[in-house]
């Protein structure tokens, strides 16, 4: 099979899963299984924003890790960001569950500091209208702290930190959070669909080094 059409299949391969979950009740965003270990196959998965090149000390791969398939992201003074669009009702369903490691924290990172503002993980969820949520593990802010540093540019994002410091670095963590109840006290609108979702981890600030696998994530009715 050439390049091109194994590419071709892989997409394909990719939304079946998606249609498969939802007619479950539930909707896969990730596609980890379908795939083999190695760097990320960018056909399916966008490096964003899109003014960026994707070229990294450490590409984005897909790992074994304890007996599941995760995305690996790897990062020396640079940000990365790979995701794909997503459509996501969330009255449907309202919830994100997700699995991820990390692995290695940004030195100093914080969430309330412009200048320090790395995490080892981060889940970015972007909705109709130029608004996003992410979810983050942080290096110092606690757990519950929320900042909103683009709230008068054209996209509107909060980041809400949900996991902070060494306590879980190595280990699997499973996370669960209702997006429309936090874009509700967030905004205080209903939100319109997610449009993308993306996987991050962030060491540009600090000028040091981060680390995280992130494995399933879904979207889950009530």
């Amino acid at each position: 099979m050439t390049r091109p059409l194994a590419r071709a299949a892989l997409a394909l391969l990719a939304g079946a899963l998606l249609t498969g979950a939802a007619a479950k009740g539930s909707l896969r965003v990730d596609n980890w299984d379908a795939l083999g270990a190695g760097p990320l196959d960018l056909a399916v998965w966008r490096v964003y924003p899109f003014t960026q090149s994707p070229k990294f000390k450490e590409p984005p791969a897909i790992v074994e890790s304890d007996g599941r398939r995760a995305l690996l992201l790897r990062t020396e003074g640079e940000a990365m960001r790979v995701g794909r669009p997503v459509k996501v009702d969330l009255k449907a369903t309202p919830w994100l569950a997700w699995e991820w490691k990390a692995l290695d924290l940004p030195v100093q990172g914080d969430v309330r500091e412009p200048k320090r503002n790395d995490q080892a993980a981060r889940i970015m969820l972007m909705f109709e209208g130029m608004k996003g949520i992410l979810y983050v593990w942080d290096t110092a802010s606690p757990v519950g702290t929320e900042s909103r540093p683009d709230e008068l540019d054209i996209f509107d994002r909060v980041l809400i930190v949900v996991r902070s410091g060494q306590d879980g670095v190595g280990r699997w963590t499973r996370e669960r959070r209702d997006v429309l109840a936090d874009y509700r006290r967030v905004f205080g609108e209903a939100p319109r669909p997610i449009k993308w979702v993306g996987f991050e981890s962030h060491s540009n600030d600090t000028r040091s080094r981060s680390a995280a696998l992130f494995g399933a994530a879904s979207f889950e009715p009530r």
